[in-house]
């Protein structure tokens, strides 16, 4: 084994326990300069280790967990303030820019658009 192929292994193992975190905790929390220390991995590295498993960047992907949720939430009733809260945006106000960003439609049309 190679010095570099071990480098990659040990890269990807951290790769693979960041996401299992960001699955886990709905990508609440920037946890990867944590999970790229205990691995021992670059922060630089990580990111494109990341980007390379996955075909898509870390912020991305968080990104993208946290409107799935807020769909979930979305559908089993929950208002705006709460979801906002629940997946750490700073403001309602926040969410819903983002939620419309991401989908084309504010929280509030896509929840009316359930029922």
């Amino acid at each position: 084994m190679t010095k570099d192929s071990g480098f990659q292994r040990h890269a990807l193992q951290a790769v693979g326990a960041f996401k299992e975190l960001l699955d886990d905790h709905c990508a609440n929390g920037d946890y990867a300069h944590l999970v790229s220390a205990r691995f021992g991995v670059n922060r630089n590295i990580f990111q494109k280790a990341f980007k390379k498993q996955y075909g898509i960047t870390i912020r991305d992907y968080k990104l993208n967990l946290r409107m799935e949720r807020s769909r979930q939430l979305l559908q089993a009733g929950k208002d705006i303030k709460e979801i906002s809260l629940t997946l750490h945006y700073t403001t309602a106000r926040a969410f819903s820019f983002a939620f419309k960003k991401h989908y084309g439609l504010t929280p509030t049309a896509y929840a009316e658009s359930l029922v």
